[in-house]
């Protein structure tokens, strides 16, 4: 019997020490919110061994593959940052990022949270999201990603969480978190996708060109955490030549 690749090997250990690590946790929020990275990474590395198990290519073979490290896509995000959103009678906001590309494209977010008419009631909030809708912007040509709002925890509230009860905290982290969802903004990867060749035309000399453009059509076909790294395979379609110029001159005789 045909051993399997030691990279499916790997990736198979890994599932199994993560689906393992979904045994702990102190309390229904924390496990809930470990729940969620942990299924993210999971299913992400289970897609990659049964593709390296079956033969097939990780990504599509005629695509154009960008990687891009974890730690730029963390400074991408803490440029952005911080973000101060209110939601109801409390002020949150998020100045703390943590970018990790293992099976999933995960991103966690921190910072505090007070109640807006009396800011020394505070304490700490911690979301968990995702990279997702990874496009080519049509205007600039850029990378740009989206940041899926998941989950958000309470991790203290000046010792209001005992009075409040788990039942009761974890109804306000939800409506805190619908209220962040959408206020993330999109991030703008350092990668400019060129959507068409342009030929230019060459009106002097014995030679003469007309100028043209041939327009390519591209698009993001597949995108993958890798270890440490966001891959993105964009495929590209090649249209029709286009003339940008009228014909150009005759050369004269003789030159």
């Amino acid at each position: 019997m045909a051993r399997p690749p030691r990279f499916a090997v790997a990736l198979a250990a890994a599932v199994a020490i993560l689906v393992a690590g979904c045994g702990g946790g102190d309390g229904a929020g924390d496990l809930h919110a470990r729940k969620v990275v942990l299924q993210r990474q999971v299913e992400g590395l289970r897609e990659l061994v049964a593709r390296v198990e079956s033969g097939a290519p990780v990504v599509p073979e005629d695509d154009v593959v960008v990687a891009i490290d974890q730690g730029l896509v963390r400074d991408l995000i803490l440029a952005q940052l911080p973000i101060e959103v209110e939601a109801g009678m409390y002020r949150v906001w998020l100045d703390q990022a943590e970018v990790t590309f293992e099976g999933s494209l995960l991103v966690t977010l921190a910072g505090g949270i007070a109640l807006r008419w009396l800011p020394v009631v505070s304490g700490a909030v911690r979301l968990y999201g995702a990279l997702e809708d990874i496009r080519i912007d049509e205007a600039g040509g850029t990378l740009r990603s989206g940041v899926a709002v998941e989950h958000l925890d309470l991790l203290e509230l000046a010792g209001l969480e005992r009075l409040l009860g788990r039942g009761r905290l974890d109804e306000l982290a939800r409506s805190i978190r619908l209220q962040l969802d959408g206020h993330i903004p999109a991030i703008t990867l350092p990668v400019e996708v060129q959507q068409s060749v342009e030929i230019p035309a060459v009106s002097e000399g014995p030679v003469r060109i007309q100028g043209a453009a041939l327009p390519l059509e591209v698009a993001v076909s597949e995108v993958l955490a890798g270890p440490g790294q966001l891959w993105v395979a964009i495929h590209v379609e090649p249209g029709e030549f286009i003339k940008t110029g009228g014909e150009p001159p005759a050369a004269e005789a003789g030159r």
